[in-house]
């Protein structure tokens, strides 16, 4: 699944009609915090948020924004520690528990961030992100059906939004759906056409459902927006494999091993187009090349056709 994790800024109003001079003081540091932490001077950053809570150990802007930028820093576990205290200081705001979910979700504790996402769900129901991540956290526990129902809900807050219905297309993909698969792809490349990932997995998908020509022109396109990506080469081929057109499938397997030496899908599929053709010696030939690299395929299609 294509996960775009964002995080959600806290917007905290402290309510005081006669705040203190050491809580503007507090606001001042937190901003000076948030502005190095804008220009990657992550230390700085969390140097800074750290002066601010020992300034007022109970004012949750401090934790939150360390916990951010921490979860930038690649340091999980702490940014978890950090969303819990703003969780324990006020447990009724929905965008620490997201947050919190996100750090566990980098940690690939899927359980435990579904959890979070759900607990921020509940607090406000109409949090298209929390969805979209929990639909993203069931696919990764291979929990096709619960994420695509996520992905729906999430549609019925933000319609508009491509990365989601180009999720539920994953998703569909996956529980091999793939009208509604497509559907869903047509719909992301309606809202977004720039992608080369929408125009690949619709591809896919056409495949799957043997719309191979149709395929074709997907990963035509895909490989116009994105053309160092290999695999649109290597399934671009596929579909030329199995529409029979062995020469265009060994021309795109030859340029698969130009962009990738080491290839051995490219080698294997392009020996199998030369079998097609008749040139059993380069066929053999490139099975022995992805054999060299590992391939147990190439191997088996060795002893069957070059013994001889």
């Amino acid at each position: 699944m294509s996960r775009n994790l964002k995080f959600y800024l806290l917007l905290v109003f402290l309510i005081s009609a006669f705040a203190s001079f050491s809580q503007k003081t507090i606001k001042e540091v937190v901003q000076d915090g948030i502005s190095k932490a804008k220009l990657g001077n992550f230390g700085e950053a969390i140097k800074t948020f750290d002066l601010a809570i020992s300034m007022d150990s109970t004012e949750i802007e401090g934790y939150y924004n360390r916990g951010i930028v921490r979860v930038q820093m690649k340091d999980y576990a702490a940014a978890e520690m950090d969303f819990s205290k703003v969780i324990s200081l006020h447990p009724t705001y929905p965008e620490p528990y997201y947050n919190r979910g996100l750090a566990k979700d980098y940690q690939k504790r899927y359980m435990d961030a579904i959890v979070d996402y759900t607990k921020a769900i509940n607090l406000k129901a109409d949090f298209a992100d929390a969805y979209v991540d929990r639909g993203l956290a069931k696919s990764d526990l291979l929990d096709y059906p619960e994420a695509a129902m996520d992905f729906t809900r999430a549609l019925q807050y933000r319609p508009d939004h491509a990365m989601t219905y180009y999720n539920r297309g994953l998703a569909y993909f996956s529980m091999n759906d793939y009208p509604s698969s497509i559907a869903d792809f047509d719909q992301a490349i309606k809202l977004d056409s720039s992608s080369a990932d929408y125009y690949s997995s619709r591809g896919a998908a056409k495949a799957a459902a043997g719309k191979f020509s149709e395929a074709i022109l997907d990963f035509d396109r895909a490989i116009q927006l994105h053309p160092l990506d290999v695999s649109n080469f290597l399934n671009k081929g596929l579909a030329f494999l199995y529409l029979k057109e062995y020469e265009a499938a060994q021309k795109e397997y030859s340029t698969v091993i130009e962009m990738d030496p080491a290839s051995t899908d490219g080698y294997v599929n392009r020996g199998v187009a030369r079998q097609y053709l008749g040139d059993q010696p380069g066929a053999c030939e490139d099975w022995k090349k992805a054999v060299e690299y590992g391939s147990l395929k190439a191997q088996a299609y060795l002893d069957k056709y070059c013994a001889r």
